[in-house]
């Protein structure tokens, strides 16, 4: 995913300042509550074709994160986190048959919910219930900003509202597991089979994900895999989605990182199989406050015998601990597309 460059290739140039996070806005009484956000400003061209230069509104958040500490080794936590999104945009078919989307002019975006959960944690982990990402949301070892083309990352889920989740790390093992169920809470069987539900959905099973991630850290190693299946796709008996992805990191080389994953999207709509494979490698390389990285991906659809790579580089310089700019080009060899380029700025506490 493309959050994975602040996940992987920032933090090692970020480390000479010493701002945390995230602000304690209180600490009393057994109650901690901060704050944290983010902004981030592009101005980009897609990689595509006929593509122009924009200005794009890429990140906007703030969120807050509560702890009630029950007793010495369990606490009751929450999160609740507001996005600020792009403006109304509409997607159409480029002239190269190609998907893209296109903001319309005279709107503010949207502020949209997208983290309310509550729940318990102690040294045995940690569990929430509620509007939260996914485990799919972190997968992905590209260390690119937005022009990883061909990268892992179409057709799986990556956010629901119904969510229970829980998560373990002791440094060495770490593992997590999620289960996701859709439902409007009626009872199916109640609707005949041309029958909608209150909110207009045709009568038919509740869509249900279930997600786990197993991860192994020995020396300069980290090593990991995420899987993925989803049930009744759009309340479809007959539509399924599995995911996976290996990935695996390198830092045993000093200022240096690398990067591998392998994973496939498969998607069965009964009569029809689509399996989609993945590759990636990534390197980075630190000097002082500046950082540079390439990356390669593959994507190669088997039923469209469509066999697509892709190429980028950018360089990342720390203005300060939580701010950075940052420039970065791409490419790919798909039919009748430029190459594409941004420039952003992104400032967050």
């Amino acid at each position: 995913m493309k959050k994975t460059i602040l996940a992987m290739a920032v933090p090692a140039l970020l480390a000479a300042g010493s701002a945390s996070a995230s602000i304690n806005l209180y600490d009393a009484n057994g109650v901690k509550v901060d704050a944290s956000g983010s902004a981030e400003v592009q101005y980009m061209q897609e990689i595509g074709n006929n593509q122009d230069a924009k200005w794009r509104l890429d990140d906007g958040d703030v969120q807050f994160d509560t702890e009630v500490a029950v007793s010495d080794s369990l606490s009751a936590i929450a999160a609740v986190d507001f996005e600020f999104e792009s403006a109304d945009s509409v997607t159409d078919i480029d002239n190269g048959g190609k998907e893209q989307t296109r903001d319309i002019t005279g709107s503010n975006g949207n502020v949209e919910n997208n983290v309310l959960y509550v729940g318990l944690k102690g040294d045995w982990g940690q569990f929430t219930a509620g509007r939260q990402l996914l485990l799919m949301d972190d997968a992905g070892i590209t260390k690119d900003y937005e022009l990883a083309e061909n990268a892992f990352g179409d057709g799986y889920n990556t956010h629901a509202q119904q969510v229970g989740k829980y998560v373990y790390d002791n440094g060495t093992f770490y593992g997590a597991a999620t289960y996701t169920d859709k439902s409007d809470g009626f009872d199916d069987g109640s609707l005949g089979d041309n029958d909608v539900d209150d909110k207009g959905y045709l009568a038919g099973d509740d869509t249900r994900i279930y997600e786990a991630r197993l991860g192994y850290r020995v020396a300069d190693v980290d090593a990991r895999v995420y899987y993925q299946k989803a049930d009744n796709v759009d309340r479809t008996d007959d539509k399924e989605i599995d995911a996976y992805n290996f990935e695996i990191e390198y830092a045993g080389i000093e200022n240096v990182g690398l990067a591998a994953s392998v994973g496939r999207v498969s998607t069965d709509n009964g009569s029809n199989d689509l399996d989609t494979d993945y590759m990636s490698i990534a390197a980075d390389y630190t000097m002082g406050k500046t950082t540079f990285a390439v990356g390669y991906d593959n994507k190669d659809v088997e039923d469209n015998a469509s066999d697509v790579n892709g190429y980028y580089a950018n360089v990342t310089y720390a203005l300060h601990s939580n701010a950075h700019v940052y420039a970065e080009v791409g490419d790919s060899d798909g039919d009748e597309e430029d190459f594409g380029y941004v420039a952003g700025m992104e400032v967050k506490f």
